[in-house]
């Protein structure tokens, strides 16, 4: 499971701080600021006290994007025990991983910013975490809801169908996916097709768009 990113770009942290989180959290730093401004740490012992303390934040403000950073945490744990061959650590982690992944998603099965989420986290996993299904499903849906989404994070949706259909091996969809992706923006074709293994950092938009009023409770 690779690293979603290492953090966001300068003006998203700049918005987080400066707009969101003097007004939502009273202690600072908090779990979710840590990872956001930082990314969730690469050292194990880090890891798992940072992704603790994002389900104590999660259990303290039931905020749904403390749980998909739990979740995401884990996943990012199951990933270190199976660097180390400990396949029985490495299956638990990612199993109660995508529970609260897949969990997040049926507390507020109507908010198109989780499912987002969840779409960020299962499209850009390895192929072999059988996620792909999930995600296509998660793609399609959102698409089919176009009005509530600006053509950039469009573009990622798009973007993380693509790799799904790709990762569940249904060649020929994608690559009709790929040619109507062509013809609306020939970048995001070239990037799909040259960079396929890049893990794009967040960008202000997503931050924007989704993670910010998922924070405000919206």
């Amino acid at each position: 499971m690779t690293q979603m990113h290492k953090g966001f770009l300068l003006i998203g942290v700049f918005l987080y701080a400066a707009f969101v989180a003097p007004k939502i959290y009273a202690a600072t730093p908090d779990a979710v600021n840590q990872v956001l401004q930082q990314g969730l740490p690469a050292q194990p012992a880090a890891l798992a006290t940072l992704t603790e303390a994002l389900k104590k934040e999660y259990e303290a403000r039931h905020n749904v994007v403390a749980l998909v950073f739990y979740a995401y945490g884990l996943l990012r744990q199951a990933d270190g025990y199976a660097a180390t061959n400990d396949f029985i650590h490495a299956s638990e982690y990612a199993k109660s991983g995508f529970f609260w992944l897949d969990e997040a998603v049926d507390l507020q099965e109507k908010n198109q910013r989780v499912r987002y989420l969840r779409a960020r986290v299962d499209a850009y996993l390895p192929a072999d975490s059988g996620r792909c299904v999930v995600t296509v499903k998660d793609t399609e849906h959102m698409l089919a809801d176009p009005a509530i989404w600006t053509t950039t994070i469009r573009d990622h949706i798009l973007a993380m169908c693509y790799r799904a259909l790709r990762h569940c091996k249904d060649t020929t969809r994608a690559n009709t996916l790929l040619a109507q992706i062509k013809g609306q923006n020939a970048a995001l074709a070239q990037s799909l097709t040259q960079d396929f293994n890049v893990v794009p950092e967040w960008d202000s938009e997503e931050l924007t768009q989704v993670l910010l009023p998922l924070m405000k409770g919206e």
